[in-house]
């Protein structure tokens, strides 16, 4: 697997996703700071998990699929190569991308929620401290695995708009509606909002969670829905990944 995880590294070296990983986060939290400093740890994460971040991993499942869609995957069918293990790499090598974009904007939060407070003496409207900013950000890589394989797969059957307009309209819906749902575990758009909600005590609006906030219930912050909500990102990943794969090795069938 190790080889065709190189070969898209290989692939993809020249593309946008490089700029993109480390852009995108970087983006994110200076316009957090820049235009609302008060709450910059709210909306740098809310921001980033509800909209930016789902966005980018479509565009990532795009650039991964669409280089040799173009061809229509002719280049690698011919190839002595077993595809399975092909579509492995093209996940594997989305998920060493989230990782890095995901790394980029801890250490960017951190750097300057740290600058704001020591410099500029801000006080924030939610103080979070360096292990709840660790558990978030591993948290949000667990429960957004799903969408590598998802994007995928859905660039591969419908072309890269398509997949785009699907992904990140479903994923903000379902993300804000599912999260405050008790079965919010049922589809994964709602369950990392879900699950930000008892870490950060973040609303999927981007509002405190706590009395008074519209849509704020006390069971959004009970941490006896933390663990399903983790199993059960996994379990969405392990099945996209498996259908996907299926998927891609039936297309050399034909």
């Amino acid at each position: 697997m190790r080889r065709y995880y190189l070969a898209e590294s290989l692939k993809n070296r020249h593309t946008y996703i490089g700029i993109l990983i480390i852009l995108m986060p970087l983006l994110n939290v200076c316009l957090a700071a820049g235009l609302t400093a008060d709450y910059f740890t709210i909306d740098s994460y809310n921001w980033w998990y509800i909209a930016l971040f789902p966005g980018m991993l479509a565009l990532i499942g795009s650039a991964l699929g669409n280089r040799d869609k173009k061809m229509g995957n002719r280049a690698i069918w011919v190839l002595p190569a077993d595809m399975g293990s092909v579509w492995d790499g093209k996940v594997l090598y989305g998920i060493r991308c989230m990782g890095i974009s995901l790394s980029v904007l801890l250490a960017a939060v951190l750097c300057i929620s740290t600058g704001l407070e020591q410099i500029l003496q801000k006080t924030f409207v939610i103080e979070v401290s360096a292990g709840r900013h660790i558990l978030a950000v591993g948290v949000l890589f667990i429960t957004s695995l799903w969408q590598i394989p998802f994007c995928l797969l859905l660039q591969q059957i419908f072309g890269t708009f398509p997949m785009v307009l699907l992904h990140i309209g479903s994923y903000i819906v379902l993300g804000v509606e599912l999260s405050l749902c008790p079965y919010f575990m049922v589809l994964p758009g709602g369950i990392t909002a879900r699950l930000m909600c008892i870490i950060l005590k973040i609303l999927p609006n981007g509002l405190v969670a706590e009395s008074g906030s519209m849509t704020f219930t006390p069971e959004l912050l009970e941490w006896k829905g933390f663990w399903p909500g983790v199993l059960a990102s996994l379990i969405w990943f392990l099945g996209l990944w498996a259908a996907g794969r299926r998927w891609f090795q039936r297309q050399v069938e034909r």
